[in-house]
């Protein structure tokens, strides 16, 4: 019990302190966590496969890609609103998860394969259909969104609305993990054989996750598209797609704040070391290795573990 309210207590401090960041740092660090947010939104997407599925995808960046571009087209090349332009892309990006979700007929290093070449189709397309993507170029002067004939131009303005998105989103996960559905996932992961002589249809609950996991990621496309302003193939690489799973990782996978936590120290270490070091996919890497040799369950296994501890500690007679 002590361990709960220690977590409730530490959730609620964060929240506290998201809300009155814009108050206390300066621009630059607003831009930082206004990224963390969306990419830890990113990485939530991915840890419903991998941490409650125990399934690695390898193609969350195309349905991000496919949400920004489609807002990105509609809202500078035909100059739709953001209410016709937002959905779109929401729809755009999901559609494809459904048509990718067939990848969960494999397992294990095939299951990693073919989200791999998945990937790096709609990379190929992002960088080869320059008259429809712009190419390299991409493309820029994507509008502030317009809510309600309310724009949301100031930085300020359009960090509390993506808290406000990812706070609400994180809640609706929260139901959905400990549903029956969510729980079903669990024991998919744990024993999937067993699963199924209980009458499940493994397959089909996968299924179900993997478009679920699309949903998300592409919601995060769309809060990318009018954070950047621009969207560009590497929106789509394999990079993307490798960062966020290495931020549920490092963060603590199969938990909700994990991902952000990763998504903080990853886009971090980004900029810092990036700064004086151009080597910086290196260190990375030695961040993701000493992760899984020495720290597998991440940040938050290492809280969860130390909460314990103190909990049982307390609890035992003097």
């Amino acid at each position: 019990m002590q361990a709960n309210h220690i977590r409730i207590a530490f959730a609620l401090i964060m929240m506290a302190a998201a809300l009155v960041a814009p108050f206390v740092v300066g621009p630059f660090w607003m831009a930082l966590i206004t990224q963390i947010l969306i990419f830890g939104l990113l990485a939530l997407a991915v840890d419903l496969l991998l941490g409650h599925a125990g399934l690695f995808s390898v193609c969350h960046a195309s349905f991000f890609a496919v949400s920004a571009y489609t807002v990105a087209i509609l809202q500078v090349r035909y100059g739709q609103p953001t209410l016709v332009a937002a959905p779109a892309g929401l729809l755009a990006g999901t559609l494809l998860a459904v048509l990718y979700g067939a990848a969960v007929r494999t397992r294990g290093v095939y299951f990693i394969l073919i989200t791999i070449a998945m990937g790096y189709i709609i990379w190929g397309a992002a960088y080869r259909w320059a008259s429809f993507t712009g190419g390299d170029n991409g493309i820029t002067n994507v509008p502030a969104p317009a809510i309600g004939g309310v724009a949301l131009q100031s930085p300020i303005a359009y960090y509390y609305f993506v808290l406000g998105v990812v706070i609400a989103l994180a809640f609706g996960y929260r139901i959905l993990i400990r549903s029956p559905f969510g729980l079903s996932l669990r024991g998919i992961k744990g024993s999937e054989s067993r699963m199924q002589s209980l009458g499940y249809r493994t397959t089909a609950h996968l299924y179900t996750a993997f478009v679920l996991s699309g949903v998300i990621a592409s919601l995060a496309g769309v809060l990318y598209v009018y954070y950047n302003r621009f969207v560009n193939p590497v929106a789509a690489s394999f990079n993307i797609s490798i960062e966020v799973a290495l931020m549920a990782i490092v963060g603590g996978s199969g938990t909700i704040i994990g991902p952000f936590i990763g998504a903080g120290i990853i886009l971090g270490m980004r900029n810092w070391v990036s700064s004086f070091f151009h080597l910086h996919a290196a260190v990375m890497g030695l961040v993701f290795i000493i992760t899984i040799l020495w720290a597998p369950t991440g940040i938050m296994g290492i809280v969860n573990r130390l909460f314990g501890r103190g909990a049982r500690a307390g609890d035992r007679p003097a």
